[in-house]
């Protein structure tokens, strides 16, 4: 069975050199009143060179391979990686994402070695729904209101999502992954265990690991991120919190 794993952010400030990196964003336009600029283009993809925005590092902060900007307005769904993270994604199966070259900003000089990655496409034909769990939560307190029975297949869960009203919300939970599962590299909106930095396999952790690729740590997807923190093994991999 293939093991996945979800990018988290590091946390060990001798990688980061200071948490969080960011300490500002430069937007070149009015996002409310521009259409071409990239949070226009919600989990879709872009045809055009949209509209990007940037950010300026802390003066101790380090320019890690990975940069994560935590849904803030100028990157609400995707995060900043390296040319060199990017060549190496390349080589392997990846899934709804796009890439556009940018740059970061760090004591008045210019990096144009990064890309701002877009999310707009999510693999649910590999969900083996059968045997994963598929809740309606209210989006408000986040309590489970109940878990359809009738959700065996891809059609049903679409037709699940088409009948969403507010504040009622998706969660699936006990992932498990039917037998043409063969992506590297993707994302999956409503997991309950999160992912959204992007998830990882298990082939192509060895290859980031191997690579040396800094700013992240790889998550199990069956651990909660409260469940990852308070691990062992993650412990005694990435170090204490």
């Amino acid at each position: 069975m293939m093991k996945f794993f979800a990018l988290e952010n590091s946390l060990d400030e001798k990688i980061m050199g200071k948490i969080p990196q960011i300490k500002e964003f430069i937007h070149h336009c009015n996002i409310d009143e521009e259409p071409n600029h990239i949070d226009k283009y919600i989990f879709e993809k872009i045809e055009i060179q949209p509209i990007l925005s940037n950010i300026v590092l802390y003066a101790n902060a380090k320019q890690t391979d990975f940069i994560n900007t935590y849904g803030n307005v100028g990157f609400g769904f995707g995060n900043l990686i390296s040319d060199k993270l990017k060549l190496i994604l390349e080589d392997f199966n990846c899934y709804g994402f796009q890439f556009f070259k940018t740059y970061i900003l760090q004591n008045n000089k210019k990096n144009d070695n990064y890309c701002q990655t877009n999310i707009y496409d999510f693999p649910y034909q590999f969900i083996d729904f059968k045997n994963t769990i598929v809740s309606l939560k209210d989006g408000i307190t986040r309590k489970v209101v109940s878990e359809p029975s009738n959700i065996s297949n891809l059609e049903d869960f679409q037709s699940l999502i088409n009948s969403l009203e507010f504040p009622i919300s998706i969660s699936l939970s006990n992932l498990s992954f039917n037998k043409n599962m063969d992506l590297d590299f993707f994302t999956l909106r409503f997991f309950e265990n999160g992912g959204s930095n992007g998830i990882v396999s298990e082939k192509l952790k060895n290859e980031l690991e191997k690579n040396e690729i800094t700013g992240i740590e790889f998550r199990p997807i069956e651990l909660s991120l409260r469940e990852w923190y308070d691990s062992s093994d993650r412990e005694k991999t990435y170090g204490k919190i």
